[in-house]
């Protein structure tokens, strides 16, 4: 580092130290004269600084000056502002575009970026600068300098590098360090110069305060000498400033106040305060006396008083005011004792209130009590109402108001709310017209504001109530109204005034409702019910009336008080909700509820005539077909018809009803013959089948109904109605689209199913099932057997009952799924413990319904699980299927097919030939087998079509892949005939029936069977 260089910048920072210092000596007027012309000349006295330092650089070469000039612009921008910077900066500019040499653009942008970094930082920076701290002075000086030195890099890159070498570590070590400095001096200058600001403030202060002010004040020492004494203690005291100059305290206060002076100024002069406050009597020049509030402050220098500062205020016609009051008051108690009125005395200087007997009594307190805590009686002031009485106390104080009046509530000792009228007023004020005392009394008008009350409550509800109220003589003659009588009947009070009531009658009401009316007045003195009346435009309405009369003491009528209210929109709302409850908002026909209510009463006529009706229950047949490809406006639009059509296949007296959904009843009351009944039955299935005409569309139903008669069928309306749904039921089994008549057959189907449901679901419950097997046996003399499993129940009170009484029962109700689920995993199992205990492999068929493909769940992914544990993944079970499950055309039962067979599951197409039997499907889905139906193989001994049909399907068969399985094969016969046509599998009697599996076993599986070889 070169010495030359530190040498010479510390060299400049002492410069510029000096130069401050020098600086800060001028004289501060000067400065705030002209605010302007301080700036300027503030910013040429800058730039003359700066320039100095600039003729003391440390030269690095020439052209090239290194010096402290980046400080010095800085802190003009921090501390002086704008106009000064700028003045600074730009003499400072010349200067150095003068100098010239290499790097004069350097030492510009130098000059312009130094000051205009220290303007932006004092410009943004918050809080005052002249709190500014060593961190951020130390951040500013070091982010300065650090652009400065970036200006060497415009000069070339050799000489600048080996420039910044030389003087960054001095010029960032001294040059902050300066500027910190330099801040905290010209900080500590502006914050000096705010206290001195301060100081002359409070002088002027005071000194206006001691020469304008409305209090007496004197400065005095510590051994009591007067040094200083304003107008207003003269003029208090009588006395000149010479004379009164040449007193002491002791000799203007008696001695009895002095002593308690001397007291509190002891205390004062030893430390333990530092102000007191006391009242005290002096001594006038005319020898009268003057009452006086005293205040003492006293300044210290070095801990010890030096001077005393004393203001006094005059209090002398306070206290004569005092002391007329004290001699009044006697009397003004002796007349408040003798009145039923509170009074209070308010001394408002030293704000003591002094109240009587009655403002005790009022407040349930003893006059003690309350004299000596007054705030008793404001807090006893109801909140709402204490704001009120503030403002209004305040206000007459202020000469706003001439008297202090206001009503308000209080809540005294016994928790009781009373009423108060309180009213007062200022009795006296001092000299300067400032209040000093307020008398005022205390009236209780409880009992008043509960009348008022009254009153108003009685006038508020006549007037405010949304009920028509009218007040007429024994004639009729309407007296008076209110409001609502004309918002509900439109006529003014000018208009009804001795008008007769009649004016409102209506043709509506009969004349026995009138008569009924005033004779229940006469007898009852009141009538209240429903009558229409008729407003003014002539529009009737309907109302809930109210009629009153009132009596005299001899109980002749004198007056009648009407009240109605308009209960129309009411009446209308209720029959709207009677019929939403009641009617079909689609069809308008009864619903449910409104069905039922009918069917009561047509029971009890029935009943009371010895009659009969019929009910019939009507399903829309292939109705959700319409709703699935039209959509649901088209459904509503056929069902909105359905009900005008079935309206015009009955009498008036008959009733149509929608249940819900596609469901209707028709009730066809007065049956005596029931020929009748099937007319009207079928006259409804020729028009419900009539086309429809849905906007372009056209739709084609048809309608099943079930008929039940009362009381030949059922005495209940639960009856009748489960009756005619059963009857339903067994029309559309019989092919829709006509009618049927309820049987007691139904009765005991109903009631077997059931019961077949709730014994069905107790033996999945119990495992009450078995699988049976029979054989499905090679017809080709290969080694291979099959064997289908059969499900058998067996049940605990019925023993074995076959599949084909509940299979059907299961798929209805979906236990079908539980039962499959079942089978397979016994089938499953019973197929591997053959391979383990005989070396068997026995293909196992099972049958799948529908249903179980429609709802399988998570079936499927347990079934191959199990067969992967079983290790039964080589077509050990086949899945046997039915025709209708392929023609339903699903995309999914295609997906899941496959799924079965990539899993190792075989699949066979069951009872082929009796159903359509599509080539199509037989080509889209892959099939392993097909089962020849037993109507085909049981009559091949006679007839030779049947042959041929066999023959025909093994050829196609085998022509697509697949092997062939005869069902129903009973005689030797049949299997000699099937295995000659080429049909691989034979299955029926012939063989065996289905058994149990332990004698499955033992024909089949065991080692010394001649069976198998028998195939």
């Amino acid at each position: 580092m070169d010495q030359g260089l530190v040498l010479s910048l510390i060299q400049n920072a002492a410069l510029l130290l000096a130069i401050v210092l020098v600086y800060d000596a001028f004289p501060r007027t000067q400065k705030r004269s002209l605010a302007n012309l301080w700036r300027v000349g503030s910013g040429c006295l800058i730039a003359v600084i700066t320039i100095a330092i600039m003729l003391m650089p440390w030269q690095y070469s020439d052209g090239i000056f290194l010096d402290s000039r980046t400080i010095i612009l800085s802190i003009c921008g921090l501390f002086f502002g704008g106009i000064p910077t700028l003045v600074a900066v730009v003499l400072s500019s010349l200067y150095r575009l003068n100098e010239g040499g290499i790097a004069v653009w350097s030492g510009v942008g130098t000059i312009v970026t130094s000051g205009l970094i220290g303007y932006l930082w004092g410009k943004y920076r918050k809080g005052d600068i002249e709190d500014i701290r060593i961190i951020e002075l130390l951040a500013f000086g070091f982010l300065t300098n650090s652009v400065a030195l970036l200006w060497g890099l415009t000069m070339p890159t050799e000489m600048a590098v080996d420039l910044l070498k030389q003087i960054t570590i001095p010029l960032l070590l001294i040059f902050p360090i300066t500027t910190v400095l330099l801040g905290l001096l010209l900080s500590r200058r502006i914050e000096i110069e705010r206290e001195q600001k301060l100081k002359l403030q409070d002088h002027l202060l005071f000194k206006s305060h001691f020469h304008s002010g409305n209090m007496a004040i004197a400065i005095t020492d510590v051994d009591h000498q007067w040094i200083k004494v304003n107008p207003n203690l003269c003029q208090m005291l009588k006395y000149t400033e010479e004379e009164l100059l040449g007193f002491s305290w002791e000799e203007l206060i008696p001695a009895d106040d002095f002593h308690l002076y001397q007291h509190y100024f002891t205390q004062m002069v030893e430390g333990e305060v530092d102000e007191f406050e006391l009242d005290v009597a002096l001594i006038a020049k005319d020898e009268s006396i003057v009452y006086t509030h005293m205040t003492v402050a006293c300044q210290r220098v070095q801990s010890k008083v030096a001077l005393i500062i004393t203001g006094l205020l005059n209090r002398t016609s306070q206290k004569e005011a005092e002391k007329d009051r004290a001699a009044s008051q006697e009397q003004l108690g002796l007349v408040l004792g003798s009145s039923a009125l509170g009074f209070w005395d308010w001394d408002i200087p030293s704000d003591v209130i002094e109240r009587n007997e009655h403002s005790a009594a009022l407040l349930g307190c003893d006059l003690d009590t309350l004299n000596r805590t007054p705030e008793l009686w404001v807090n006893s002031i109801h909140p709402e109402d204490r704001v009120a009485v503030i403002n209004s106390i305040q206000a007459h104080l202020n000469g706003e108001t001439k008297q202090h009046k206001i009503e308000y509530r209080i809540r005294n000792q016994a928790a009781e709310t009373l009423w108060i009228l309180d009213s007062g007023k200022v009795m006296s004020r001092d000299q300067s017209g400032c209040p000093i005392r307020m008398c005022g009394i205390h009236t209780d008008i409880t009992e008043r504001k509960r009348v008022e009350e009254s009153l108003k409550l009685a006038a508020s509800v006549y007037n405010n109530s949304c009920e028509a109220m009218s007040v007429q003589d024994e004639q009729g003659f309407i007296i008076n109204i209110n409001s609502a009588f004309t918002d509900i009947t439109g006529y003014s009070e000018a208009e009804v005034k001795h008008q007769n009531i009649r004016i409102l009658q209506c043709s509506r009401n009969n004349r026995g409702a009138y008569e009924q009316m005033n004779l229940a007045l006469e007898e009852e003195g009141r009538w209240q019910g429903e009558i229409w009346l008729r407003r003014k435009s002539g529009e009737e309405f309907v109302v809930w009336l109210t009629l009153n009369a009132l009596f005299d003491a001899e109980a002749q009528s004198q007056l009648r008080v009407a009240l109605f209210s308009d209960i129309t929109e009411k009446k209308q709302a209720e029959q709207i909700i009677w019929k939403q409850a009641n009617y079909d908002p689609l069809t308008g026909l009864p619903n449910r509820r409104m069905l039922l209510d009918y069917l009561n009463a047509e029971i009890l006529k029935s009943d009371t005539r010895e009659l009969h009706f019929a009910l019939m229950f009507l399903d829309l047949d292939y109705f959700k077909e319409v709703n699935d490809t039209l959509g649901h406006d088209m459904g509503d639009m056929l069902l909105t018809e359905t009900a005008k059509r079935l309206k015009g296949c009955i009498r008036e007296t008959d009733v149509v009803a929608r249940l819900g959904g596609d469901e209707f009843t028709i009730v066809l009351s007065g049956i005596t013959d029931i020929k009748g009944v099937d007319k009207v039955a079928k006259h409804i299935l020729t028009r419900i089948a009539e086309p429809y005409n849905l906007g372009e569309e056209t739709a084609y139903i048809s309608g099943s109904i079930g008929i039940t008669l009362y009381p030949d069928d059922a005495s209940i309306i639960e009856g009748l109605l489960k009756h005619a749904d059963q009857a339903m039921y067994a029309a559309k089994d019989e092919g829709r689209n006509r009618f049927h008549y309820f049987t007691p057959s139904m009765q005991r189907y109903a009631k077997y199913r059931m019961r077949l449901i709730q014994d069905l679901r107790q033996a999945i419950a119990n495992q009450e099932f078995e699988l049976y097997y029979q054989p499905i046996v090679c017809l080709q003399g290969e080694q291979g057997l099959k064997a289908e499993a059969l499900i058998r129940w067996r049940h605990p009170k019925r023993g074995l009952v076959s599949p084909i009484e509940f299979i059907a029962v299961a798929e209805e109700t979906g236990l079908i799924i539980e039962i499959g689920n079942w089978v397979f995993q016994q089938a499953a199992r019973q197929s591997a413990l053959w391979r383990d205990r005989f070396g068997v492999e026995v293909q196992i068929s099972i049958n799948k319904s529908p249903v179980q493909f429609r709802d399988e769940g998570e079936s499927f992914e347990s079934w191959v699980s199990l067969l992967k544990t079983l290790n039964l993944t080589n077509n050990n079970i086949c899945i046997e299927i039915t025709e209708g499950l392929l023609l339903d055309g699903n995309s999914a039962i295609s997906s899941k097919l496959k799924q079965y067979r990539d899993s190792g599951i075989q699949i066979s197409l069951d009872d082929f030939g009796t159903g359509y039997s599509s080539l199509a499907y037989l080509k889209k889905f892959e099939i392993d087998f097909l089962k020849i139906d037993q109507s085909f193989t049981r009559n091949l001994d006679s007839n030779s079509d049947d042959f041929t049909l066999c023959e025909a399907i093994i050829v196609m068969a085998h022509k697509l892949g697949m092997k062939v399985i005869a069902e129903g094969v009973e005689t030797d016969y049949q299997r000699k005939v099937l295995a000659g046509a080429g049909c691989d599998y034979g299955q029926g009697y012939l063989f065996s029936r289905p058994v149990p599996v332990e004698k499955f076993e033992q024909a089949y599986l065991e080692p010394d069977n001649t069976l198998i070889e028998r195939a």
